[in-house]
């Protein structure tokens, strides 16, 4: 017998040093303010380089590991895709060159005008994952996403580094439950959840072993996820779509686990001070089997 419950509101979260905070009120509905938050400095640097081949179409490889592309995000972070792992790092542009530093090291060089489409780049990069030093160098080819429009603000409000403050957890359908965290941490959900009949197993409940610290969202369409996972920080990356950048659709995640999944909606709630609510909308699915008290 399986038993599904709804993730029906998820957490606060606080961007450029403001707060923003939960309610254990079941009828609570957070007011909405209309803000306009301050565009970051980074923002008219941001571009995503997917899709990255050499000049013949071959993968960029080294150590048996390939470089698949790069984006500069609106608040100065450089994530290289590497196979399945996203390494983060930091970065300065100026005159179309990307210095980057922290585990991701060296220069990108973007060779063509700045527009979507096509680009040609010359990169020297050094990436560190788990101690292992690669090294991506030479001529390469990859598609450019990137939003010159800096005027909408709706836009320009979502496209930075959210980091998380407390967690509201409502759930609603076979399992009911209402309860605010004061950390991101969602092992102690799924114990919650169990406590109120959701029927998660050890390998379930294992799944949900991480502490979410943070979410970036770009004006190329990624959405980056930052968690604490066995005393390690882990990205991963999935796709949003929306029409009005306060509700959004979420795809194409990279590793999708009980916390979110391919489909999931999100909704998005400024306050006064510029923080905001992250309201993941998603269903959670466990078994009866071997349940764990």
């Amino acid at each position: 017998m399986k038993k599904t419950f709804i993730l029906a509101a998820m957490a606060a979260a606080v961007a450029l040093g403001f707060t923003a905070c939960g309610s254990d009120d079941d009828d609570y509905v957070a007011p909405k303010h209309d803000v306009v938050l301050p565009v970051p400095t980074s923002a008219k640097n941001a571009v995503a380089f997917d899709q990255m081949v050499d000049t013949n179409g071959n993968p960029i490889k080294s150590g048996g590991k390939t470089l698949k592309g790069i984006t500069f995000t609106e608040t100065g972070n450089a994530v290289a895709e590497i196979d399945g792992d996203y390494v983060v790092g930091k970065y300065t542009a100026k005159d179309g060159i990307y210095t980057l530093s922290g585990s991701v090291k060296g220069i990108v060089k973007d060779l063509t005008t700045r527009a979507t489409g096509d680009a040609d780049l010359t990169i020297q990069v050094e990436i560190t994952i788990d101690g292992q030093t690669y090294n991506f160098t030479g001529d390469a080819d990859a598609n450019r996403h990137v939003i010159e429009n800096m005027s909408n603000t709706a836009l320009n409000n979502i496209c930075r580094k959210w980091n998380f403050k407390d967690m509201s957890l409502s759930l609603d359908g076979d399992v009911k439950m209402l309860k605010v965290y004061q950390s991101g941490d969602l092992s102690q959900l799924g114990k919650d959840a169990n406590d109120n009949g959701a029927g998660l197993t050890i390998d379930e409940l294992g799944k949900l072993n991480k502490t979410v610290l943070g979410f970036e969202f770009t004006r190329s369409g990624k959405l980056y996820l930052t968690y604490k996972e066995a005393g390690k920080e882990v990205t991963e990356c999935a796709s949003w779509d929306s029409k009005n950048f306060e509700d959004f659709v979420i795809n194409n995640v990279t590793n999708p686990n009980k916390f979110i999944s391919n489909g999931s909606k999100i909704s998005i709630i400024y306050n006064a001070n510029g923080g905001c609510t992250i309201t993941f909308f998603t269903n959670i699915t466990g078994s009866k089997k071997n349940l764990v008290i």
